[in-house]
């Protein structure tokens, strides 16, 4: 289905080819190019161009979906999603970008009554069912395609309400709020620097953006900008919220609680080690944080250190180690390194409960499914690993091997 553009101000006129998953007459809605975003006003960057005009089109009303419990989305290395039965183990149903140049992923999957929501490497995002991988809606963000066009990186759709709100970097360089309903673009803003690998956090009626040395704070109904606070080092973290304060840390080994409101800086302390990533959540009043090479429990009021798990391993000597992975299920912390070893920690004393020499090494987020099995991804495909018996079962065997596999998501559905 082709959709011709005119861009306001005489900047262009282009021709785009949207996603052709499902025709409008197969489901009986027309193409639409979304309403012109009434809620922008406080956008710095409102004339579109080649590489941030936004582009969409609904094919069904989005609907809640049962959950299929025996299923486990995958996105793969490749650039593919796919659902995979657990009991059957047979691939339900597999989706990709509709441009073909998408051939690895980069980015993660949300999952919201059975939606599934997901960006790719060059602008596309979707809305799909996740029992069927069925297109709700589609959106491409920017209009130019090249394999060194990569739009999204590390992103997670962060919904609340209606809105989905997520950023994009290099050319572009925005934050988005979507309505997740349609995939109608709400408002952006041109965000100063181009390196935004972090998804963005909703707290407050703010979304917290990280920004290279900068952190933003927008309301997140209008989109009107706030606050921006610049430091030292570039902000590489996930922010996540205890309702109360922020919690971001830097490239090096800053740890830093900010106001949501004005970003004050509330506290900060120095970890020693930092690469802290995607390694923090917040549960049962306490902040749990993963450096490099140990386990944190902060006092998330004034950032008190509760205690500190230090991970030793037998090549002390041997500085490339670094703790890669960290998940928070069910009063437990999980989490591997990079010499394929898997830990299981208590977060109430940091007592570190079990160490497991894993056969297969992971390259994905580790998703929990009871206290009997975790999965993970690794280059041959998805590993149920036992935390009783410590054994490893493929599961899914990929039909072949991409050169240097990474960034792999998988996500339970339930």
């Amino acid at each position: 289905m082709k959709k011709t553009l005119l861009l306001t101000l005489g900047l262009l006129v282009s021709t785009a080819v949207l996603g052709q998953h499902t025709s409008e007459e197969e489901k009986g809605i027309p193409p639409t190019m979304g309403p012109e975003s009434k809620t922008n006003q406080y956008s710095n960057n409102k004339i579109g161009t080649e590489y941030d005009f936004v582009i969409n089109e609904q094919y069904a009303p989005i609907k809640t979906i049962p959950l299929d419990q025996d299923a486990i989305l995958i996105y793969d290395y490749d650039g593919t999603l796919k659902s995979f039965n657990l009991k059957t183990q047979k691939i339900n149903w597999n989706f990709k970008a509709y441009d073909s140049i998408v051939t690895y992923a980069r980015n993660k999957l949300t999952l919201e009554n059975g939606v599934v929501y997901i960006p790719f490497l060059n602008g596309e995002l979707y809305a799909l069912n996740h029992k069927t991988g069925e297109v709700f809606w589609e959106a491409k963000i920017g209009l130019k395609n090249s394999e060194y066009n990569k739009m999204m990186i590390n992103q997670i759709p962060v919904i609340h309400n209606d809105f989905l709100y997520l950023v994009t970097q290099y050319e572009n360089s925005n934050i988005y709020a979507f309505d997740k309903n349609t995939g109608h673009h709400i408002w952006n803003y041109k965000l100063e620097f181009p390196y935004n690998h972090m998804p963005v956090l909703y707290t407050n009626n703010k979304v917290i953006v990280p920004n290279a040395g900068y952190v933003y704070n927008f309301d997140a109904e209008t989109g009107k900008a706030h606050y921006a606070r610049g430091f030292k080092r570039g902000m590489y973290s996930k922010p996540v919220s205890d309702g109360t304060r922020v919690f971001i840390a830097d490239l090096g080994a800053e740890l830093f609680a900010l106001h949501p409101d004005n970003l004050d800086i509330l506290w900060q302390m120095d970890l020693k080690e930092g690469t802290i990533g995607h390694k923090m959540a917040y549960v049962n009043d306490q902040l749990l944080v993963g450096t490099s090479r140990s386990f944190y429990s902060i006092n998330p009021k004034d950032g008190a250190v509760i205690w500190q798990t230090d991970v030793t391993f037998k090549e002390q000597a041997d500085r490339r180690f670094e703790l890669k992975q960290m998940e928070v299920f069910n009063n437990k912390i999980y989490a591997y390194n990079n010499k394929s070893t898997f830990f299981i920690v208590n977060p109430k004393n940091g007592k570190i409960e079990k160490e497991i020499d894993l056969q297969n090494t992971p390259i994905s987020n580790i998703e929990i499914q009871d206290d009997t099995y975790a999965f993970f991804y690794c280059e041959v495909g998805l590993v149920r690993l036992n935390l009783n018996t410590n054994k490893e079962e493929l599961l899914y065997i990929r039909s072949s091997i991409q050169d240097n596999p990474k960034e792999n998501y998988i996500k339970l559905v339930r």
